[in-house]
């Protein structure tokens, strides 16, 4: 109850503070009843406003009056002395509370020496954490081993004992000189606090109630920077840039990380067309990153609550998976800039270091940071075509085997990078967990007489449950029969036509995908399910007068399957067939990291009776699919372009219709078409999404064309959040069963808010989707 009470007096003042300082940038005139917290206006700023009224006489004698001054801030300092607590003898978190409990007790002072006090030992804690396992790990890999030979990996249990002894006595090291309390382990909830910067939040009040408000801005301005988008401090903050006290060139973030210093007088000293400084600016910003993620990463090397009690190997996968999810925020948390957040801002130090040294005539140099920037984006067209013209540059053009090579810290970056994805991927595909009510009814002979009706999806069992510790997630992906080896898993695709035959780079056409029965159960799904229009505004002829277009989202299928308005194999297979289409494409392309989805539709084109397309119409006109093509060799990647898409591919389902070819065009007239592409069942052509492959449709005559129609991105910010949805809600349906609707019951136009809603409302599908 009393901590309740804390809390709740916590947030008042915050509220009031904020309602206050709302009230001063409104030039409101607010009432303050004697329960609430005014502003503290102290003698100080009285004085002060006096004085700008009233031009004071000069004092009879200036040494007492220094004196008098002197002898104030003495008595001050003693009084502070006295009233703060002694935090050297506290552990992090008691130096925590009871700075909030100055807060509380409006001890302002002693509240911003408080925090800060607790900053700086925070940081000296972090530090010394990461130092010891640094050099521990480094210690312990140049150590030989005990026995030459690696036997069955004991070389990596010998390097973790070493680097245990060595820790403990690296950490004892510390203690010694810092105190017993110095290296406290701090609790979760402790760290999401310091995570989310909240002493700042706290400083930048006790700052302001002591006028000292350059300060208030900066710690407001550094709590700002994770939280861009809380409107009471955004408010609180332009108020600050008002005061005339405050310098807004001079507003900084607190916890800027120490290459983004680097990296802006890289950037300015770039615009200023001085290469050399950039260069080397950007090159120090770089190592700096590097370190930077390194130092995060081995902090997030600590100890974990697996809360049961799993066998040896279980607790290493699990504390393994624990850390790896947290070394892959490392990078999130370094791309925050300022509250904006870059997702390129580490390769873009190689897109600014390529033209620098271009300038700069280091010809080397400027391949090298070609090279390095596209294994972050291998589909970048504009780099693509830097590194065409640097391949004919003098120096360049017999040596492009020297000259083309990438960094070794990038190399190792992007290597470790897509590793670690494919491991998180991997566990997310094979590991899953439910709590015990739903386990239990997973376990119940009714479940069990089900299960043996239909093989429910993800496998034998849907809901296995294999444990690696806590590593659970909803198990994701086709089915083991389909996740073998990849000759097993091609098994009956063929690719029948690559780039010579298609005449043109990035395209091949396969087939196999789909068996007959596959392509019409597919077939009748669109049949059953597809909406006129979908995806264009619900225009039922979006691309040609002459034809009628349907399609299907995995999201209405989804919602369809979970309402039992559709059979859950129509799902299923509609997600498998994708999946593997997306695994070829990948595996073709030979793509140095993961292909993701950016949308999947499953549409049919049908002529329109009594309307006759002389043959010569597109049912879909020339077109790329992340660039808008206004002439031959000219495709500008902007809106309304869909710019982060990379590749794309089309399945087809059926044959039985005239016209409807696919065709490659060399321009978006279609004055030269490249090749053609018959659709038939099973059929996949698959290309990168730029402008190097203009495609288009030819118009429907007679029939209805179908086809899964499938764009990929390379940008985890632009996965298909609705493939995820879908997986949850056959496993939801597998364990539950569908939700009952009334008979007349129909999935509405616009299906995305009933999606979002379930969501948030069934508790089984909350609970699956955070697992996923």
């Amino acid at each position: 109850m009393v901590h309740d009470k804390v809390g709740i007096m916590r947030r008042t003042k915050l509220l009031l503070f904020h309602l206050l300082i709302f009230c001063l940038i409104s030039k409101i005139k607010c009432e303050v009843s004697e329960n609430e917290i005014p502003l503290d206006e102290s003698p100080e700023k009285e004085t002060a406003d006096a004085a700008s009224e009233e031009v004071q006489p000069v004092a009879a004698n200036v040494g007492d009056e220094i004196d008098n001054v002197r002898e104030e801030k003495e008595r001050k300092v003693e009084q502070i002395e006295r009233l703060v607590p002694d935090f050297e003898s506290m552990t992090l978190e008691e130096i925590y509370k009871t700075a909030v409990d100055t807060y509380l007790d409006e001890h302002w002072e002693e509240c911003i020496i408080g925090f800060n006090h607790f900053l700086q030992r925070y940081k000296s804690y972090k530090n010394a954490v990461i130092n010891c396992r640094r050099k521990c790990r480094h210690e312990a890999s140049e150590a030989p081993p005990i026995f030459i030979e690696n036997v069955e990996d004991l070389h990596f249990y010998e390097k973790k004992i070493r680097e245990t002894l060595c820790l403990l006595n690296c950490n004892q090291d510390y203690r010694d000189a810092m105190g017993p309390q110095s290296l406290k382990r701090i609790s979760r909830e402790m760290e999401k606090e310091i995570l989310g910067l909240k002493p700042y939040e706290y400083l930048h009040i006790c700052y302001y109630q002591r006028n000292r408000f350059q300060e208030a801005a900066n710690a407001l301005f550094t709590y700002m920077t994770v939280h861009p988008k809380h409107e009471m401090n955004s408010k609180n903050l332009r108020y600050y840039l008002t005061l005339k006290e405050v310098d807004e060139s001079k507003v900084k973030n607190l916890e800027m990380s120490p290459f983004l210093e680097y990296y802006m007088k890289g950037v300015d000293a770039y615009e200023e067309e001085l290469y050399d400084e950039a260069a080397e600016n950007f090159e120090k910003s770089l190592k700096l990153y590097m370190k930077s993620e390194d130092e995060c990463r081995l902090y997030c090397e600590g100890s974990f609550e697996q809360g049961w009690h799993p066998e040896f190997t279980s607790s290493i996968a699990n504390h393994f998976t624990y850390c790896l999810k947290c070394k892959r925020l490392c990078s999130q948390l370094l791309n925050n800039f300022n509250g904006d957040y870059q997702r390129e801002l580490l390769p873009s130090h190689y897109n600014y270091l390529q033209f620098a040294y271009y300038k700069l005539g280091e010809i080397k140099s400027t391949c090298q940071a070609v090279e390095s920037y596209l294994l972050f984006y291998p589909a970048d067209e504009t780099m693509l075509n830097n590194k065409e013209y640097y391949k004919k540059l003098p120096k360049v053009e017999d040596q492009q085997d020297e000259y083309f090579i990438a960094r070794p810290e990038a190399v190792d970056y992007v290597k470790r990078q897509e590793y670690e994805l494919r491991i998180l991927r991997y566990i997310a595909d094979e590991f899953t967990i439910i709590d015990a009510r739903i386990s239990d009814a997973k376990k119940s002979n009714a479940y069990n007489e089900k299960a043996k009706g239909r093989q429910p999806f993800g496998g034998e069992i849907s809901m296995n449950e294999s444990r690696v510790g806590n590593v659970k997630s909803s198990k994701m992906g086709i089915t083991d029969s389909w996740r073998q080896s990849q000759t097993e898993l091609f098994q009956g695709i063929n690719v029948i036509a690559e780039e010579g035959e298609l005449k043109g780079r990035m395209r091949y056409l396969a087939e196999g995908f789909l068996t007959e029965t596959q392509c019409k159960s597919l077939i009748q799904l669109a049949d059953k399910a597809a909406v006129e229009g979908d995806g264009y505004a619900h225009n039922t002829s979006p691309h040609s007068k002459f034809e009628k277009f349907e399609g299907l989202t995995l999201g209405r299928a989804a919602l369809m399957v979970y309402f039992g308005l559709l059979e859950p194999v129509h799902l299923d297979l509609f997600l498998k067939a994708t999946e593997l289409a997306r695994i070829h494409v990948e595996k073709h392309f030979n793509l140095p990291q993961t292909l993701y989805f950016t949308y999947t539709h499953l549409v049919c084109r049908s002529a329109l009776p009594g309307i006759f397309s002389d043959g010569s119409t597109f049912s879909h006109e020339i077109h790329a699919d992340n660039c808008l093509a206004i002439e031959k060799g000219v495709c500008l990647h902007q809106k309304p372009a869909f710019t982060w898409r990379n590749y794309s591919a089309i399945v087809y389902l059926n044959d039985d219709f005239e016209g409807g070819e696919f065709v490659f065009s060399s321009d978006p007239k279609a004055k030269t078409i490249e090749s053609s592409v018959k659709p038939k069942c099973g059929r996949m052509v698959a290309f990168s999404a730029d402008g190097t492959n203009l495609h288009g449709v030819r118009g429907i005559k007679k029939g209805k064309r179908c086809a899964l129609a499938l764009w990929f991105t390379l940008d985890e910010r632009y996965i298909e959040s609705e493939r995820r949805l879908a997986y949850v809600i056959l496993n939801r349906v597998d364990l539950k069963g569908p939700v009952n609707v009334h008979r007349n019951f129909s999935i509405p136009e616009n299906y995305e808010r009933i999606l979002r809603e379930k969501f948030r409302e069934d508790g089984v599908l909350k609970l699956l989707l955070s697992l996923s």
